[in-house]
C-alpha cells in the first residue's frame, strides 16, 4: 500500500491542479481526486480565458444606493489585479517546463458603447479606474476605428484597457496537467467522487470517496484536505457548516470567420468576443440559474452571437464551429471562498471563483501554499472568508 498523502486536494480542475502542484512544490506528497475522469473538463476548459479583472470592475458602482455591492467589487478588483500581475511569470515559467505554447495574449480589452447612455457609463468607468491607479482610457469613434477597424461604425466609443490579457485554457488545462503529473510524490485518481470530509477532535483526517482505483467506498487519510470541487464544492458532506456554491450555467460559442476581424477582448452589452490564435472567436458567455443542467440551448446561443455581431458586424454571418456550456462556482456575494476553516483544522478553501476562475488560479494555489505552511498568505483572504455572512444559505447538490 503506498504511503498516505501528507495532502489530499478534491477537484481536478485548473485550481485544484494548481494548488496540488503548488503543495508538491513544498515537498508534500499530494493525493488529488477528481470526479470526472479526465482533469479541467468542467469549468476550467469551457472558460474563455480572459485575465480581465478591469472589464468586470464597477458596473455596480454607479448604482444609487449600492454601497455594499461597490466595496464588494473593490474587493473584487484588489485581488484580481494582483492575480493577473502573476500571470506574466507563471505563463512563461508553466511553457518553460512543459514545452507547451498556451497562447497567453496582451493586446487588451476594449468595451464598446453602442448607446450614448452606455458611454456615458464607460466614460466613468474609466475616470474611476484611473483615480485607482489604473490604466484605462476613453476612446472616441474615430479611435476606436483607428484601433480595431472591425468594430460597428455606429459604436458610440469604447473603454481600452490596456493591461488586461488572456490565455487559452485548453492548452493551458493540459500544460498543467503535465506538469502535475511529473511532480514526485504527486498520485492523481479520477472516476474518484469525495462524499465527505472526515475528521475527528476538530481537525481533519480525510475524506469518504467512491469509485476510482479504491472501488465503491473508502477513506483516504490526511491531515491537509483542500477543497477545490467548483459548483460540486457545497454537495460534500462533513463541512463545518453549509456552503452556499452554486452552479452558475454559462453557454458559449467558437465562430470562425474567413478573416480575423479583431485582435483585442472585445466586450459590450450582452456578450464578449475573444480571438484566438487559431482564426477562431470565443463568444460568450450566458449567466443562468439552471442547477446542473448542462445541456446547450442552441436559442440562447445564437442570442449571444447576435450580441457580439451588434459590436462586431463579421461575426453575423461567421460560421459556427461548437458550442458549449460549463457551471462556474458562484456564491451569494459573488466573491470567491478562500483560507482556512476556524472550525476544523487542516481543511483549506479554494473555491467559488465564479467567472473568475482562470484569473485567480496561480494566485489561489500560491494562498493555499502559504497556509499549508502556516505562512501568511500573499493578499489578506479576511474577506473570502468561509465564515463570511455573505455564504449564509443552502447548500447546492447535484
Amino acid at each position: 500500500m503506498p504511503r498516505a498523502p501528507d495532502a489530499i486536494v478534491v477537484g481536478g480542475g485548473l485550481i485544484g491542479c494548481l494548488a496540488a502542484r503548488a503543495l508538491a512544490d513544498d515537498g508534500r506528497r499530494v493525493t488529488l481526486f477528481e470526479q470526472g475522469f479526465e482533469l479541467g473538463r468542467k469549468a476550467s476548459t469551457a472558460a474563455a480565458g480572459m485575465l480581465s479583472p478591469q472589464m468586470e470592475w464597477a458596473e455596480d458602482l454607479l448604482v444609487e444606493g449600492a454601497a455594499d455591492l461597490a466595496r464588494r467589487t473593490d474587493v473584487m478588483l484588489d485581488l484580481g489585479i494582483a492575480a493577473r500581475a502573476r500571470w506574466p511569470a507563471f505563463a512563461a515559467a508553466l511553457e518553460a517546463e512543459t514545452g507547451r505554447r498556451l497562447h497567453y495574449r496582451e493586446e487588451g480589452t476594449l468595451v464598446v458603447a453602442l448607446t450614448d447612455d452606455e458611454a456615458a457609463e464607460l466614460e466613468a468607468r474609466a475616470r474611476m479606474q484611473r483615480r485607482r491607479g489604473l490604466r484605462a482610457e476613453w476612446l472616441d469613434p474615430s479611435r476606436v476605428r483607428e484601433l480595431e477597424p472591425g468594430i460597428a461604425g455606429s459604436a458610440r466609443g469604447a473603454l481600452h484597457i490596456p493591461d488586461d490579457r488572456q490565455v487559452d485554457p485548453l492548452p493551458l488545462m493540459a500544460a498543467v496537467a503535465e506538469a502535475l503529473a511529473a511532480r514526485p510524490g504527486v498520485r492523481i485518481e479520477t472516476g474518484t467522487t469525495v462524499r465527505a470530509i472526515v475528521s475527528a477532535g476538530g481537525r481533519v483526517t480525510g475524506v469518504a470517496i467512491e469509485g476510482g482505483a479504491r472501488g465503491e467506498g473508502g477513506t483516504a487519510e490526511a491531515e491537509l484536505v483542500v477543497l477545490a470541487a467548483g459548483a460540486w464544492s457545497a454537495g460534500i458532506d462533513g463541512l463545518p457548516r453549509p456552503l452556499a456554491v452554486r452552479p452558475v450555467k454559462g453557454q458559449m460559442a467558437a465562430l470562425r470567420p474567413g478573416t480575423m476581424p479583431i485582435r483585442h477582448v472585445v466586450g459590450g452589452r450582452g456578450a464578449y468576443c475573444v480571438p484566438r490564435d487559431d482564426g477562431r472567436i470565443v463568444v460568450g458567455a450566458t449567466v443562468e440559474q439552471a442547477g446542473f443542467d448542462e445541456r446547450v440551448d442552441p436559442a440562447a446561443v445564437e442570442a449571444l452571437i447576435r450580441a457580439a455581431a451588434a459590436a462586431v458586424p463579421a461575426l453575423a454571418d461567421a460560421p459556427v464551429e461548437s458550442r458549449w456550456s460549463g457551471l462556474r462556482p458562484g456564491t451569494a456575494d459573488d466573491l470567491p471562498v478562500l483560507g482556512e476553516d476556524p472550525e476544523l483544522a487542516g481543511l483549506l478553501y479554494a473555491t467559488g471563483h465564479y467567472r473568475n476562475g482562470i484569473l485567480l488560479a496561480p494566485l489561489t494555489a500560491e494562498i493555499v501554499a502559504a497556509l499549508a505552511r502556516a505562512e501568511h498568505p500573499p493578499v489578506d483572504t479576511a474577506p473570502f472568508a468561509p465564515t463570511r455572512a455573505g455564504l449564509q444559505g443552502p447548500a447546492y447538490r447535484e
